[in-house]
């Protein structure tokens, strides 16, 4: 017990004489003594990882050293870019992809270098494209919404340029979160696609990923703000001949020119492969009458007139056989032009 005593007093002794035996006058007058016992500097990136071309602002920081009282110099890749007593911020734009930017910044008092701090921007490129599974027709331009109970696709695209060739994806390692919680099942080495649930009904999610090469050189991130929706019911009419007109939907009230017309019911994002595969339900209406479908096309219906008033209100309640949480209404009021009897159902 002794031993240890009596070492523990003698070290710190022997530490200190150590040091007052370096050549530090002219240091040690100017407040440099700081970097002997712990001094540091470091810069802050604002972003961290930026894109190509973009802006990039630098902050100075110090826990010892007071900034505001010495001179700063600022150098990127050699060429000093901002100077001055207290200027701890200087801003540099990135270069192109593949580029290696060296940002430096040297605190000096008196003519003499106290200490120095480098950062290296490594400008990448990475994108996250996403949708959901949920239904949307053929030949939909727009991306497909999530809604509740269906899925998300996500690919994370990463451009890492290294001796002018992109850093293979397999190499990559990705890093998916929601709202800031990793999702272990689908993050990892070359784990550029991720499937996840959609959010909640009513819900929003934050999906982020980052991606980053195993020796740290290169590192990105992108992410994408979320929302569930509710599937939309939008109705078309149902041509004999050129199918579904896609391209004309019915407003909520609209005129028809035939005496008889076939309509189609398409349930934007909602959870289900095709219109008529099973998944959904369909409960139609014909001015309050409930109106039986065809078990073999429950999104079509079939409504002739031949005279009395000419108008029709249709009404569809749309639900999904398990999930209770999608429910989808809508309603039109269409009028026949030219008929003249009461309204009835062919199939």
């Amino acid at each position: 017990m002794m031993d240890r005593i009596l070492i523990r007093a003698i070290l710190p002794v022997l530490f200190f004489a150590t040091l007052s035996l370096l050549p530090i006058p002219a240091l040690a007058q100017t407040g440099a003594s700081d970097l002997l016992f712990g001094a540091d500097l470091t810069i802050e990136l604002s972003p961290p990882h930026p894109s190509p071309g973009e802006t990039v602002r630098a902050r100075a920081h110090s826990t010892l050293i007071d900034l505001t009282g010495v001179m700063l110099t600022w150098s990127a890749n050699g060429t000093t870019i901002a100077r001055g007593v207290g200027v701890s911020e200087a801003s540099v734009t990135a270069g192109a992809p593949g580029s290696e930017t060296a940002l430096t910044v040297v605190v000096s008092e008196d003519g003499s270098d106290i200490i120095s701090a480098t950062a290296r921007i490594r400008p990448v490129e990475i994108d996250l494209l996403w949708e959901s599974d949920s239904y949307t027709p053929p030949f939909f331009k727009g991306r497909a919404f999530p809604s509740a109970g269906t899925s998300l696709h996500l690919e994370a695209i990463p451009r890492f340029v290294r001796a002018g060739s992109l850093v293979p994806v397999g190499d990559i390692i990705f890093t998916w979160r929601r709202n800031g919680y990793v999702i272990e099942n689908v993050s990892g080495r070359g784990r550029s696609r991720a499937l996840i649930e959609s959010p909640v009904l009513f819900g929003n999610d934050t999906i982020s990923v980052d991606a980053r090469t195993a020796d740290g050189i290169f590192e990105g991130g992108a992410s994408a703000r979320i929302s569930s929706v509710e599937p939309r019911v939008v109705l078309y009419e149902n041509h004999p001949v050129f199918g579904i007109a896609y391209h004309h939907a019915l407003g909520s009230e609209s005129q028809i020119p035939e005496v008889e017309t076939s309509f189609s019911a398409v349930p934007y994002f909602a959870e289900a492969r095709n219109l008529d595969g099973g998944a959904l339900s369909y409960e139609w209406r014909v001015n309050g009458i409930p109106i039986a479908n065809d078990p073999a096309r429950p999104s079509t219906v079939t409504i002739s007139a031949s005279g009395s008033s000419n108008t029709a209100l249709i009404e569809l309640a749309i639900t999904h056989v398990t999930n209770f949480f999608m429910n989808s209404f809508g309603s039109w009021n269409l009028q026949f032009l030219g008929a003249n009897a009461a309204f009835g159902q062919t199939q």
